[in-house]
């Protein structure tokens, strides 16, 4: 009887899939683009919950970066569905953008680690400083 429920629960789930490809659109973003583009909307979309310069909070990025690849939210929306239904693509597409996001982290990460090297070495000097200082006294 269990075996019965999870082979229904199974053929279900299989008859749910969407097997629905879109047709190419005249004015596709082309791959290379929507990986540039998807990059920089999750970076956007990662400000949400930071103070910027200004101090203002959740502000959202989205029109700045249409306004940087000159697209409206139309066109991206109509590329993204079609994408969204050439499962294969868009896997190569979300691949590209998570290793570029991994590469732009570990930058930041390699550049934090270094500030706060610098600024130990900086704590180290002044002490050394001050207990030189301490000693000529």
């Amino acid at each position: 009887m269990k075996n019965i429920i999870y082979i229904i629960v199974f053929v279900f789930l299989l008859s749910c899939e969407s097997r629905t490809k879109f047709k190419k659109p005249e004015n596709l973003i082309s791959k290379k683009l929507m990986v540039d583009l998807l990059t920089d909307m999750h970076l956007a979309s990662g400000t949400l919950g930071i103070k910027n310069k200004d101090l203002e909070k959740n502000k959202n990025y989205m029109a700045l970066v249409f306004k940087k690849y000159k697209i409206d939210s139309t066109l991206f929306a109509v590329s993204n569905t079609y994408y969204t239904s050439n499962v294969d693509e868009y896997e190569e597409i979300f691949e590209e953008v998570e290793k570029r996001l991994d590469d732009i982290k570990k930058s930041y990460q390699t550049e934090l680690d270094s500030i706060i090297q610098e600024a130990g070495k900086s704590e180290e000097k002044k002490r050394a400083l001050k207990k030189l200082h301490n000693q000529r006294e």
